[in-house]
């Protein structure tokens, strides 16, 4: 049956109606008073609904009552001034976990990312390695998702069916008990909790020998995140999780219609699987991030199949891993691992292969409504096509074709400002960078070198600095180019500053130069004069202090002299104990600055 949008029975309208109310108190919840008005509105409706007449059909009157009484519970019960915390697994869960990968052969790196496979948690990887994986688009790969409990029940559900052959209802309430288990330690996120009521409606249904329809499935599943994790309702991770189902389920019929309709290869599943996962998740992604990875496509396309191969495997060796008796551990430790370090290792070579080919990641400042709108006009046309029977029709059918072929393409190589336009310069005791119209010249300027702007596609308008030995060198630049702003950052107030202001330079002594690169970034320079520790440790705490968005990010640029190197190392070994927030990334000018740098400010999502 060609799948409605709507709910289909009373309890999906119910649950409707708390998705309504829902989503009503997430957007109006900053207006004051709106619970009141709320809680009068729904009275209003719930009078007129019971005292009246019927004003509808029928069928329709039941459905609007439960849509009613759903919105009047969620105003009296629900608990809608939850916080949104990171949920992280229980602690003593991760601890086994680590202890556990310690004492097999795998390498650190293989250690951490089995660690973030089974945790469902981005932290427990490399950073490095996540930053791939972000513009590789497989970072769900090691978020709790609705592919690692959907691979987790189903092969506790293939041994099940092998074991309880005549008694299949044992391996499915089996599997739920441990999927809900799993649920807990990983402490309910939201991906994995509307996995586990898809499967827990889904499979209960099998036992009664009933069926579930998929907008029932949809909204019931909402609702029970809405009511009791109000929190997650409508989060990142709500929106991306729900849109991959609802392309599955909506969007993968009909393209399974259009494209060798007769054919039921894996090759064809897993790629119908890919593209509308990769549509639906598409105006989440830009309307969030400004981004997306159109080589996450095909690298999904290749890697989530070894990904189904791979987490059952792990599952299986922590399993047996955990009942082995401590006798036993030395002998077949290795042999246990095996397995999983093979698929392990071939996982990586492919991620690495397949991600140093071609991640096709984008960043826009500019058009994403556009690419929003359009994606959704895109996915809500190929669901019609396929609920109102049109992919029948050979004109309809070559349209849909070709307006889901050339979308990727068109949006990739639409012209915009994908990049910064992001100029180092780098010398002996200073480094220069620019970004768009700004200028900024960090460290001392020397009489022997003469320094120039870069070539920039907008003209550069403000010459920010630090050092007085660079005045000759900015009034030069300043009169040369028609520089509009000056501005130096004077630490100790130098005697000239009323001369310096007639000439338009303004002087800034607050904060450090750097404080503010972009809203998101801040980068600061220390050259390790001992006597301006205390003074750095107080800017980075008073910058980090001011500096609230979720993204921001800090760079501290060590610029140590040859013979004070090993100082600077000790810096980054030692970042925690010298108080140093982690928000704050440590590099050393000459050994890793420029690349890393550049690569950060190329795109801001991953700061």
């Amino acid at each position: 049956m060609n799948a409605k949008l709507l709910p289909s029975s009373s309890f999906g309208w119910f649950c409707f109606g708390i998705c309504a109310s829902a989503s009503l108190f997430k957007f109006g919840s900053f207006i004051p008073g709106f619970y009141l008005i709320a809680f009068s509105v729904s009275v209003l409706c719930l009078s007129i609904i019971f005292v009246f007449p019927p004003l509808f059909p029928k069928r329709w009157e039941r459905r609007i009552r439960s849509f009613a009484i759903a919105s009047f519970v969620f105003i009296l019960f629900a608990d809608t001034g939850q916080v949104s915390l990171p949920r992280q697994p229980k602690p003593w869960f991760r601890s086994i976990l680590i202890d556990t990968c310690k004492q097999s052969p795998l390498s650190p790196l293989e250690q951490r990312i089995v660690i973030g496979l089974v945790t469902g948690s981005t932290k427990e990887i490399p950073k490095y390695f996540k930053e791939i994986a972000k513009e590789s688009g497989i970072l769900h790969l090691f978020a709790a998702s609705g592919l690692h409990l959907g691979i987790f029940i189903g092969s506790i559900q293939f041994f099940g069916n092998l074991i309880f052959a005549k008694r299949r209802w044992i391996s499915i309430l089996l599997s739920l008990a441990l999927g809900w288990y799993y649920l807990y330690l990983l402490n309910f996120p939201v991906s994995f909790v509307r996995a586990y009521c898809f499967a827990f409606f889904t499979l209960l249904s099998s036992i009664f020998y009933r069926k579930i329809a998929v907008s029932d499935l949809l909204i019931i599943s909402s609702a029970g995140i809405a009511f009791y994790l109000f929190s997650d309702f409508l989060s990142i991770g709500f929106l991306l999780s729900f849109g991959a189902v609802f392309g599955i389920f909506y969007l993968k019929p009909c393209l399974d219609q259009i494209l060798m309709p007769n054919s039921h290869s894996f090759i064809k599943e897993n790629f119908t699987l890919t593209i509308v996962c990769s549509l639906c998740s598409f105006p989440v992604l830009v309307n969030y991030f400004h981004s997306y990875s159109f080589g996450g496509i095909w690298i999904n396309f290749c890697l989530v199949p070894l990904a189904g191969i791979l987490l059952p495997c792990i599952y299986m060796t922590i399993f047996i891993r955990s009942i082995l008796p401590d006798q036993l551990e030395g002998f077949v430790s290795d042999w246990i691992w095996t397995p999983t370090s093979y698929f392990l290792s071939l996982f990586l070579q492919f991620f690495q292969f397949l991600s140093t080919r071609g991640r096709g990641f984008q960043f826009w400042e500019e058009f994403t409504d556009s690419f929003v709108l359009y994606s959704l006009i895109l996915i809500f046309f190929t669901w019609s096509v396929y609920r109102y029977n049109l992919h029948q029709k050979t004109i309809v059918k070559w349209i849909l074709s070709i307006l889901l072929i050339s979308f990727f393409p068109l949006v990739y190589f639409y012209p915009h400002s994908g990049n910064l336009p992001v100029f180092i310069q780098k010398g002996k005791g200073y480094f220069s960078i620019t970004i768009r119209d700004q200028f900024f010249l960090y460290g001392n300027c020397s009489t022997y070198k003469r320094l120039e702007l870069p070539n920039t596609k907008d003209k550069i308008q403000t010459i920010l600095f630090e050092s007085e030995s660079c005045l000759q060198t900015v009034l030069r630049l300043k009169k040369k180019h028609g520089i509009q702003n000056t501005i130096w950052y004077d630490k100790l107030t130098s005697p000239f500053q009323p001369v310096l202001e007639k000439d338009g330079i303004q002087i800034q002594s607050a904060l450090p130069l750097g404080h503010t690169i972009t809203s998101e970034l801040s980068l600061l320079r220390f050259d390790g004069n001992p006597k301006e520790i205390q003074s750095l440790l107080r800017s980075l705490h008073e910058i980090k202090r001011k500096n609230t968005k979720e993204n921001w990010k800090g760079i501290l640029v060590l610029d140590f002299p040859p013979w004070k190197k090993k100082e600077a190392k000790e810096w980054i070994t030692y970042q925690k104990l010298l108080g140093i927030s982690n928000a704050w990334e440590i590099f050393i000018v000459e050994d890793h600055f420029e690349i890393p740098l550049l690569h950060n400010l190329t795109n801001p999502n991953l700061l």
